[in-house]
């Protein structure tokens, strides 16, 4: 017999919404954060995909089970606030950097106010702009002053790629620090992209 009226799948139904809430919390913020773990990434990366799936699965199903009128609409619109920024945040650059970059491109374009110097580390990018690159950091070379790279992997150094806005051209040896890039891919404009894939 059900307790104060409340309906045994709708208790599963929050349970479930919540526990998916949780761990998709957790891979969003990771992505926010653009972290590198060096070679814990190897390990991580895909954890944190996991967490993704599993909990954007366990947020729709939580939502569907929520059977009463003003429960359901409520998780309805967590189910879409979810979506929106896992497309937003979420790091599916490593599945289509393309894509990525093309829903990404007026924030890329934002994030061209901030100078990154020459320096190694480069410059912090805003908090709201944080999740563009590894690190949230922006980077400038020496011998390309006018070039802005927006690193997307730094794990393993021999695998260094990104985007990169050059005015001046393909950014054709640009240090990506430690690797020059080479084979730059056009992304329309002044915008290229190097050591991502074709």
């Amino acid at each position: 017999m059900e307790s104060a009226g409340r309906r045994p799948d709708s208790a599963i139904g929050g349970a479930v919404l919540g526990i998916g809430l949780v761990l998709w919390f957790a891979a969003v913020l990771y992505s926010y954060l653009r972290i590198s773990l060096w070679v814990f990434d190897l390990v991580v990366v895909p954890l944190m995909w996991v967490l993704w799936a599993v909990g954007s699965t366990a947020v729709v199903v939580g939502a569907a089970l929520l059977r009463r009128p003003l429960r359901y609409a409520g998780s309805l619109v967590i189910v879409l606030v979810v979506a929106a920024v896992s497309v937003t945040v979420g790091a599916w650059w490593q599945v289509s950097p393309r894509g990525w970059f093309a829903t990404h491109r007026v924030l890329y374009e934002r994030a061209l106010a901030v100078d990154p110097g020459v320096d190694t580390a480069g410059a912090a990018l805003p908090p709201h702009l944080r999740f563009l690159a590894s690190g949230g950091r922006v980077r400038g070379d020496a011998d390309h002053p006018d070039t802005r790279f927006f690193p997307q992997t730094s794990a393993f150094p021999e695998f260094s790629g990104g985007f990169l806005h050059s005015p001046g051209g393909p950014p054709e040896g640009f240090n990506m620090r430690p690797v020059p890039c080479f084979g730059p891919v056009s992304l329309g404009g002044d915008w290229w992209m190097c050591g991502m894939g074709r």
